[in-house]
């Protein structure tokens, strides 16, 4: 799953800042891609953490079930119920075990799914920040042809300083 995270993240960073760069829709457009692979990614990450939590407590209940099964049949045997004890415990150690990993893996995954949303954000901000860029730029050169067509019309094609 961190594979796939780390590599999707990867190929559409660097889409965009290597050749995409610079066009708001370009931008707006990865973002929204990104976005979309976050979500995806915490909806699958969340049922492989509900996936995994009914299969530990399916095996916390069958190490139960079998330890009360073995005491019952131990016929008050003390080395025997160690025995049983002692595999019970280690059961219930593997279990716990098992659910520590899965839980550092879910949050770790988790982080990962919120630095996508941080980068999308950030490209989204980026495309705001082209378009009005491109927004002045645009109304600086209209500025400049309607002075320059008014000039024509008086009959005075001088210098024109640029527009405020």
């Amino acid at each position: 799953m961190q594979t796939v995270l780390g590599v999707s993240a990867v190929c559409l960073i660097a889409a965009c800042v290597a050749g995409c760069g610079g066009d708001a829709r370009v931008e707006l457009s990865a973002a929204d891609s990104i976005e979309s692979l976050a979500g995806a990614l915490k909806l699958a990450l969340q049922e492989y953490h509900d996936d995994l939590t009914l299969g530990d407590d399916l095996r916390e209940s069958a190490a139960i079930a079998a330890f009360v099964t073995r005491i019952q049949t131990a016929d008050d045997d003390p080395a025997e119920q160690e025995r049983h004890v002692a595999d019970f415990t280690a059961a219930l150690a593997r279990v716990r075990q098992d659910r520590r990993v899965e839980w550092a893996r879910f949050t770790a995954t988790e982080d990962n799914i919120d630095t996508l949303r941080e980068v999308t954000s950030g490209l989204r901000r980026l495309a705001v920040e082209s378009l009005t860029l491109r927004d002045e730029a645009r109304r600086y050169i209209h500025a400049l042809i309607d002075r320059q067509r008014a000039s024509r019309r008086t009959g005075t094609e001088r210098q024109i300083p640029p527009p405020d």
